[in-house]
This record gives structure tokens, C-alpha cells and sequence, in this order.
């Protein structure tokens, strides 16, 4: 008996405990394990053989998934293909490569999203609304062998067409990422979005450093109170975010068991901010009254902000909405309606920054403003100072909110009595009713209904 014969699973065990190997078995098929590999108990079977006079070589399969006795009767096989002229290798290339053509961008992208984002993103939609709305639509039923750089750019071009040229750099990053999966996986052999710089998308990003002045907040608040179709509702949006200085999805995605209108405080849990840390937002007045608007137009809702229309059309087939509240595209659309050619462009966002510079001149300190806005302290400092500021914010919120409240009752001709406050509550709730029953009943909208909600 052969020394190869002799050899048994026990033979193989010792190999791997001893360290990486690199051992002939016989007729061609080797035991091959790295030094990490060794570590695990596994390594790889591998097939070496000479075609017309070139050597080859084939993985057969794993160990231990792959047995002994069942690695040397697949080489024996293979050996048989070999003598009546295949190159098994070559052979298994091909099968390969015809496998990988037919995964699409589109599952290539569902792979990298399910492999690296989904799990480990804190807000994931982010970069699948991306994938979604600007990848896919362009080269998503390509296969992954067929992209090319031109596609690439033809990716990047749409999107900088259409004025987002932020996006058109978050779009270069998904495009390398996940061709970059699929090169690990040997699904390509090059990455088609490796020769693309930052400046051959939407370039260098500077700092937003937009604000709404005094003047520019009143003519905001004249546009949304004369623009039917803007609604109370977004309007109420509006001065909410300006007022509590939170973030869009903080407050269109909260939930009413989030807020203690009896004690005035918004409990905002680590997971629902951006920097992962919970805080307590004190409650003014005039957020109070505003929210009591909220209320009524929630009818019920867990939401502050339900979504408007829970079934709606796509291609002539009903389709239920991805969220219980309002979609995060809601108010940016109806932004976009009001007349404000007056106004230097400005985004939801700039909102926080409006928040910021406004506290700033009302004279509020800034370690105030700055934890008022959920931002951490940086360095030495914010590792030591855990102090919460939540007495001074209230001060300085409630201070805030009754400026916005000034330009807001401006707008309405002055403050109105408790007699009209009452009946415009009980009219608001008669509406608030009627669109109650229209939710899921009706695809109708009224002018406080009137926007987007995919």
C-alpha cells in the first residue's frame, strides 16, 4: 500500500493542526490549506493536471464539506473528461462566467444593500432610495459583466441634469462600492467606477451656509398661508422644525407616546437621532398650541404626521405605503409650491441653521444653542461635560418659539381671542374628521392633503 493510499481523515486533522499544507494525495488532487484556513479545520481539494502540454489546475470543492473519498472520485471523474479532451477547467470558467452574466445591477445591488448596508446603516432607506431612484432606472437590468464606464457616467449625467449634484456624489460612492463586491466575489474582473474621481460627479461638497433672515421668514409665512393647495398641516410642519430646532424625519416620523404635553417634553430616543444620544426637548407654548393642531389633524394616528393616502396607485396597481407617517420627500415637495422667487433657494434642512443663527442674535449661550440642536461637544470638553442644559434650553426655546409665534400672528392680523380659538378648533376638527374618512376610502385630497406621499 502507496503512502497516498494510507492516507485518512485523521491524516488530513493532523495536517491542519500541524499548520498550512500543501500535500499531494495522488493522480493530480491536492489537500491545500492556508495558515488562517488551518486555524478553521478547513481547506481546499484541488485538481492539477497538464492540458496539451500546458499545466492546469481546478478547485474541486472544500474541506471538510467535501470528504476524503468524495474529492478522490471527483478527480477520478474529472481525470476521465481530461483523457477524452475537456479542459475541466476552462470548462468551469465558463459555466462561471455564464452564471454571472446573468445577475443583473439590480441583484448585484440588492446583495451589496443586503450584505453591508441593511444591517449595519443606522438609516439604510438613505442609500437604498439612492439605488432606487437614480441606478437602477438607468442600468439596473444590465448584467454586472456588461457595465462599462460610459454607464457609469451616464448614471452620474442624469442625475446632474437634473440638479443634484450631492446626490451624483453619494450615487459614485454606492457605484464603487458595490462594483467592488463584485469584484471580491470575482464576478468582474476590473470595477467600471474605479476611474471616477469626486469632480467627474457633483465635486467637492462646501458647507451649506444658508439662512432665513427676519424679512425672509415673514414672506415665507405669508406664502404658506396664501397658497391653497400648501396646507395647515405642512405649515404647522414648518414651524415645528424651525421651532424645535430638530431634525426633518425626527419630527415627521415621532410618535404622540414620544411626547408629555402635560409636562412639556419631547423624549427623543437615541435611535431616532442622527448622533445616537437621547435628549429631552423642552416644550414651549406656542409648540404647545401648535401641537394641539397636530393632534386634531392626526385623527387618532400613532404619528404625529400619518401618511396622507395608506394605499396608492403605481402603474395602475395599488401599492401600501413604505411608512405610517408622511413620506420624507412630503414637505420638500410642497416647498417647491410656494411662490418664493423673492427668496434665495433654501431647503428644509436650512432650517436648523436658521434655528442656530436667530438663537445666536437672541443672545442664547452657545453650549445652550448647540445641545438645544442634539449636536455632540466636541473634544476633551464633550467627553467631560455631560451636563444636559435642559432648564436653559427651555428658557431659550421658549424665548425662540414665541419670536416664530410674533411672525406667525403677524401674518393672521394679530393674535385671535379664546372665543375664536375655540371655534377654529372645532372647525379644524370637522375637517381633521372628514379627511379622517377619506384616508383609505378615497384617493381624494383636500388643499391640507395636497402633497406628494409615494
Amino acid at each position: 500500500m502507496t503512502e497516498t493510499e494510507r492516507v485518512t481523515d485523521k491524516t488530513l486533522r493532523a495536517w491542519l493542526n500541524a499548520g498550512a499544507v500543501h500535500r499531494g494525495i495522488g493522480g493530480g488532487l491536492n489537500f491545500v490549506a492556508t495558515a488562517a484556513g488551518a486555524l478553521k479545520g478547513q481547506a481546499s481539494w484541488i485538481l492539477r493536471y497538464r492540458f496539451v502540454g500546458v499545466a492546469r489546475e481546478k478547485v474541486l470543492g472544500r474541506y471538510p464539506d467535501l470528504s476524503l473519498k468524495d474529492a478522490r472520485e471527483a478527480a477520478r471523474q474529472n481525470r476521465a473528461r481530461i483523457q477524452q479532451g475537456v479542459d475541466v477547467a476552462a470548462e468551469k470558467r465558463a459555466e462561471r462566467l455564464k452564471v454571472h452574466e446573468q445577475v443583473t445591477v439590480a441583484a448585484l445591488a440588492q446583495a451589496w444593500y443586503d450584505r453591508h448596508i441593511a444591517k449595519t446603516y443606522k438609516h439604510p432607506e438613505v442609500v437604498l432610495r439612492v439605488i432606487r431612484r437614480h441606478i437602477e432606472p438607468v442600468i439596473g437590468k444590465l448584467g454586472v459583466t456588461e457595465v462599462r464606464p460610459l454607464h457609469i457616467d451616464k448614471v452620474l449625467t442624469r442625475i446632474l441634469d437634473a440638479g443634484a449634484p450631492t446626490v451624483a456624489n453619494d450615487a459614485l460612492r454606492h457605484l464603487f462600492r458595490m462594483f467592488h463586491f463584485a469584484v471580491k466575489r470575482r464576478w468582474i474582473d476590473t470595477n467600471p467606477a474605479s476611474g471616477f474621481e469626486i469632480s467627474d460627479a457633483g465635486g467637492f461638497e462646501v458647507s451649506r451656509q444658508r439662512w432665513l433672515n427676519r424679512d425672509e421668514l415673514a414672506a415665507f409665512a405669508k406664502a404658506m398661508q396664501d397658497t391653497p393647495n400648501f396646507g395647515r398641516q405642512n405649515e404647522l410642519a414648518v414651524w415645528l422644525l424651525l421651532a424645535l430646532c430638530v431634525r426633518k424625519m425626527e419630527l415627521l416620523s415621532a410618535r404622540w407616546t414620544e411626547f408629555d404635553l402635560k409636562r412639556g417634553v419631547w423624549s427623543l430616543h437615541p435611535s431616532r437621532t442622527k448622533m445616537n444620544q437621547s435628549i429631552d426637548i423642552p416644550l414651549a407654548a406656542p409648540v404647545l398650541r401648535w401641537l394641539e393642531e397636530v393632534q386634531v389633524f392626526s385623527c387618532n394616528s400613532e404619528y404625529l404626521f400619518p401618511a396622507r393616502r395608506l394605499i396608492h396607485m403605481k402603474g395602475g396597481v395599488p401599492r401600501r405605503n413604505r411608512f405610517g407617517h408622511i413620506s420624507p420627500d412630503t414637505l420638500n415637495v410642497a416647498l417647491r409650491r410656494l411662490p418664493l422667487d423673492d427668496i434665495e433657494h433654501f431647503t428644509v434642512h436650512d432650517m436648523r441653521r436658521t434655528a442656530r443663527t436667530h438663537m445666536a442674535a437672541l443672545g442664547v449661550d452657545r453650549f445652550v444653542a448647540e445641545r438645544a440642536l442634539n449636536h455632540k461637544v466636541r473634544d476633551i470638553e464633550g467627553v467631560y461635560n455631560q451636563y444636559d442644559y435642559f432648564e436653559e434650553r427651555k428658557v431659550a426655546l421658549e424665548k425662540w418659539a414665541k419670536w416664530l409665534a410674533a411672525i406667525e400672528e403677524a401674518r393672521n392680523g394679530g393674535a385671535a381671542s379664546t372665543q375664536a380659538s375655540e371655534d377654529a378648533m372645532a372647525a379644524l376638527a370637522k375637517q381633521a374628521q372628514e379627511l379622517g374618512m377619506g384616508y383609505e376610502q378615497s384617493s381624494r385630497r383636500s388643499s391640507a392633503d395636497d402633497t406628494h406621499s409615494p
